[in-house]
């Protein structure tokens, strides 16, 4: 017996309700632009995040005016650190230069 498109379509609709009801869970409902917002014990962490970053971003410059070091660092090799390339982006960019990519010959 071959089923028509419209009892097709109805079984799978069907299908699909019995799986999003398993899965259902009315404290997490979201659809692609309404991301779940990362949190902690239902607020937002972002004020947290913010003001550790301001914090260590203090904790630095205080270190660099006062010549603090940790274990032999200081905050001239952190920002060696952070300028440093360990990836050579000029050299693939030169050779990626030279590769001509088009459709035709």
């Amino acid at each position: 017996m071959v089923k028509s498109f419209e009892e097709t379509a109805r079984e799978r609709k069907n299908y699909v309700e019995q799986a999003r009801a398993a899965f259902h869970n009315s404290e997490q409902t979201y659809t692609k632009e309404q991301a779940p917002p990362e949190t902690v014990g239902g607020t937002s962490t972002l004020g947290i995040r913010f003001v550790i970053a301001i914090l260590l971003f203090a904790c630095f410059v205080y270190c660099d005016q006062e010549k603090i070091t940790f274990q032999g660092i200081g905050t001239q090799q952190i920002v060696q650190q952070i300028k440093w390339k360990p990836f050579p982006t000029e050299k693939i960019e030169e050779v990626l230069g030279n590769i001509n990519i088009s459709g035709s010959h």
